[in-house]
């Protein structure tokens, strides 16, 4: 599960790197689903936030060390000092542990993961380098709503991904409005995707359907 998730993960960095290059007037604006809102697709998939945080952090910390290598001093060591104070610090790892727009976990395992070496490497990815104060400056990163929507459009909308709470109607009609794991779609897109990572050639296919979820977490058809 671990890898897959790191799979996604990578797949979904390049998704918002190709959304970068695209402009505010793209004919794909057209696309969206009349209610879609960009805060609700987030925060339903707030993965992609995560993303976007930990590329902000990384190239603030590129500028910085570059900043300290043209004043002579020594980058490596500075970092490597900011880390392990970083990592000293468990109130601010702990919120960050638990932020669903940072670290992502659940606040319950903060007493067990705080000695887990690879949840620390992954919350070191919310390090700045030359400041103490990182929880501030994690909360004060713009949220780049542009990215996040034409994410959707590139590939959420095609993978079958909700971008709405399901209304209480909704939820309550399983017969028209069915969970998508029990579609057809979703164990071809399954397929596709064990098939690219096997370097197997195999056509995609899109989702044409939009979806919703409901309270228990399951994406349901809503047309």
């Amino acid at each position: 599960m671990k890898k897959l998730y790191q799979y996604t993960m990578i797949l979904l960095a390049g998704v918002l790197g190709a959304c970068s290059s695209m402009s505010v007037s793209d004919p794909y604006s057209d696309s969206f689903p009349a209610d879609f809102d960009v805060n609700v697709y987030m925060a339903l998939h707030p993965e992609l936030r995560i993303l976007q945080v930990k590329d902000y952090v990384s190239n603030q910390n590129a500028a910085t060390e570059a900043a300290w290598a043209q004043q002579g001093l020594d980058a490596a060591t500075l970092k490597a000092n900011d880390e392990a104070a970083f990592k000293t610090n468990t109130t601010a790892l702990a919120s960050i542990y638990a932020n669903p727009y940072l670290g992502g976990y659940n606040a319950a395992g903060w007493e067990t993961d705080q000695a887990d070496s690879t949840v620390l490497a992954d919350l070191l990815a919310f390090n700045f380098i030359g400041t103490t104060e990182d929880l501030t400056e994690l909360q004060n990163i713009p949220v780049n709503e542009f990215l996040i929507s034409q994410q959707y459009i590139m590939f959420g909308q095609s993978h079958g991904w909700a971008y709405r709470l399901c209304t209480d109607a909704e939820a309550a009609d399983l017969v028209n409005h069915p969970d998508r794991k029990t579609l057809k779609i979703d164990s071809l897109q399954r397929a596709s995707a064990t098939a690219e990572k096997a370097a197997d050639a195999m056509k995609f296919v899109a989702d044409t359907n939009l979806y919703c979820r409901d309270a228990a977490g399951a994406d349901r058809v809503i047309q």
